[in-house]
């Protein structure tokens, strides 16, 4: 004999795969106009770069519009967005934070390897100008030691000429009293 249908474990049924379904559609391809994880990666990166730039700016009221505004329109414009799609695609990442975490551990990444490669670069800059420097310094000390040198030897050479007028004087001197014949 057939025992009768328990209507209320059919409702569970049917919310059961209604949910799943409902689940299963949320869970489809992202909405056009979404940029992909890389392109977003990207794209934040250099964002995020132009925010560290607009740091050094003296912030007033219009700082942003008159310096941040065009670098940034430059950054859509070299990935080839508009800041429509930028905005879209960040909700839609926003409401995902698994995903946006993903990114932002590559943005770290990418970040930390432009500011190492940054580093390195300045301390190359820094060691080619301290060498630099320190050639201008032995330089000037060498012209220096020349110059004390010169005026060594021109102060010797006077002193040398001073002694020799002194000593042809006496010999002058001398010459002259022999040469005196005594008056009688």
């Amino acid at each position: 004999m057939r025992k009768p249908l328990n209507y209320r474990k059919h409702f569970y049924y049917i919310l059961f795969f209604l949910a799943a379904t409902f689940f299963g559609s949320c869970e489809s391809d992202k909405p056009k106009g979404i940029l992909s994880h890389e392109q977003m990666e990207s794209v934040l990166t250099d964002i995020h770069v132009v925010d560290g730039s607009l740091i050094d700016k003296m912030m007033v009221p219009d700082t942003m519009f008159k310096y941040g505004n065009a670098q940034y329109m430059q950054t859509f414009k070299q990935h080839k967005i508009d800041s429509g799609d930028f905005k879209k695609s960040f909700k839609y990442y926003a409401n995902k934070p698994d995903e946006l975490f993903e990114i932002y551990d590559k943005i770290t990444a990418n970040l930390k390897v432009r500011v190492d490669s940054a580093t390195k670069v300045r301390e190359k800059r820094q060691k080619v100008e301290l060498a630099q420097q320190m050639k201008e310094n032995e330089r000037i000390a060498k012209r220096a030691a020349d110059s004390i040198a010169r005026v060594n030897k021109a102060k010797a050479d006077s002193l040398k000429k001073k002694a020799e007028k002194k000593k042809d004087a006496g010999k002058t001197k001398l010459r002259k009293k022999k040469n005196v014949i005594p008056r009688k």
